[in-house]
């Protein structure tokens, strides 16, 4: 998960986790550690292309 990650952000593809501006090292470790589930969002741009991952905490099924 980090390597691709890193990939993205590398690309241009900016990370948030709970609204919040974050690095794929962020992101991954928390989306480890805590003891609540993530759900990655993939926000597009006009042409399709992949700009944003919002990694939001699930707090109710």
């Amino acid at each position: 998960m980090l390597a691709s990650l890193e990939q993205m952000h590398q690309n241009g593809v900016e990370l948030f986790m709970d609204g919040r501006e974050v690095l794929p090292a962020e992101a991954v470790s928390r989306t480890v550690r805590e003891n609540s589930p993530y759900m990655a969002d993939y926000v597009l741009d006009t042409a399709g292309a992949v700009m944003q991952v919002r990694f939001d905490k699930v707090t109710r099924c």
